[in-house]
């Protein structure tokens, strides 16, 4: 149900092509095979690895090239939500796993949008999509996430949407 409601949110943000994930062991095997990927939401609390881990191993993935993805972290700690000590220090650790924003649920598609803002600086196509310029295609996600980006090749298993 989350992956449902956050690829709605995603197409109200103008994203034309969404992939999914059920565990971040799927999203490392997609973007083995798939690395064109603009932007990756990924839960912090999944199995078999955690979305810190996950982080790290893309950060780490050689055949992105050294190319960093834009990462939205999404958690459902609402500490994070009430003390904006813990949040900052929260991200500035996260930020060195890769991730570059978090998102707490419950959040919208105007959230994710703002989230995207800050974020567009690391891939160009985010900054089109949000202003409405053109619809980035293709990606990876890891367990109820979703991500977008310019993916030409079908290796997902689970993928959804027409153009899979």
């Amino acid at each position: 149900m989350l992956r449902t409601l956050i690829r709605h949110q995603l197409e109200q943000i103008g994203f034309t092509r969404i992939v999914t994930t059920c565990n971040g062991a799927e999203a490392l095997a997609l973007l083995s095979c798939e690395p064109d990927v603009d932007l990756i939401l990924c839960d912090w609390h999944m199995e078999p690895i955690d979305g810190l881990e996950f982080c790290a191993r893309v950060q780490a993935t050689p055949y992105l090239g050294g190319r960093r993805i834009p990462v939205l972290f999404m958690t459902s700690d609402q500490r994070l939500a009430e003390d904006p000590a813990k949040r900052r220090r929260a991200l500035e650790s996260a930020r060195e796993l890769g991730i570059n924003e978090i998102l707490i649920k419950p959040f919208t598609a105007d959230d994710i949008r703002t989230k995207l803002q800050q974020c567009a600086t690391l891939a160009p196509s985010l900054s089109q999509v949000l202003s409405g310029v053109t619809s980035p295609t293709g990606g990876g996600a890891a367990d109820g996430a979703e991500a977008a980006g310019s993916a030409g090749r079908d290796c997902a298993n689970d993928a959804q949407g027409p153009d899979r």
